[in-house]
């Protein structure tokens, strides 16, 4: 036997290879920079149209047919009409939730420092009123949503229906005082 040993050793760009490939099987969370580092080594990106020039990152591929019509509204500060009718009902919704959270402050104070139960029926008939009111109110915004989201484009996100509960909820009120 010799010290020397004469078998075929794999030169460092072979091992790198397969150290590579072995991490891609093993390493999910690094499997998209693991292909893009593998496509560069074997010289997938050389000689690609542009190279060395800056993106134009202006240009949407996705638009489509509507890319005059993008254009033009951005050119003159314009918003296409289903995203101005978004927006009036977000402004809406968040004007209600601001009237129940400012609405359950007060009461919840008035309830806590009512004294004796002479006050108390008063201002539970007072909260029932306000969520009558609200309930009223929901239901004209949903209707405003269902239109909405009739009319926004499929690739928009699209508004959930208000239920009253779940806006008590969100400010921790009750839906009657005892």
């Amino acid at each position: 036997m010799s010290d020397t040993d004469d078998s075929p050793r794999p030169n460092d760009d072979h091992a790198a290879g397969d150290d590579h490939r072995r991490r891609i099987r093993t390493d999910f969370s690094d499997l998209i920079e693991d292909m893009i580092e593998d496509g560069r080594r074997r010289g997938l990106f050389d000689g690609l149209a542009g190279r060395g020039r800056p993106l134009d990152l202006e240009e949407n591929a996705y638009e489509g047919s509507a890319r005059l019509a993008n254009k033009l509204l951005k050119d003159n500060d314009l918003r296409p009409p289903w995203l101005s009718r978004r927006v009036d009902v977000v402004d809406k919704i968040d004007t209600l939730r601001t009237d129940i959270n400012r609405t359950w402050a007060r009461y919840r104070v008035a309830f806590e420092q009512a004294q004796g139960q002479s006050h108390r029926p008063a201002l539970t008939i007072g909260w029932d009123d306000a969520c009558r009111g609200w309930e009223e109110a929901i239901v004209a915004l949903n209707k405003e949503i269902e239109t909405y989201n009739l009319k926004r484009p499929l690739s928009q996100l699209e508004l959930f229906k208000l239920r009253l509960g779940d806006e008590l909820k969100r400010v921790d009120a009750p839906r009657y005082l005892l």
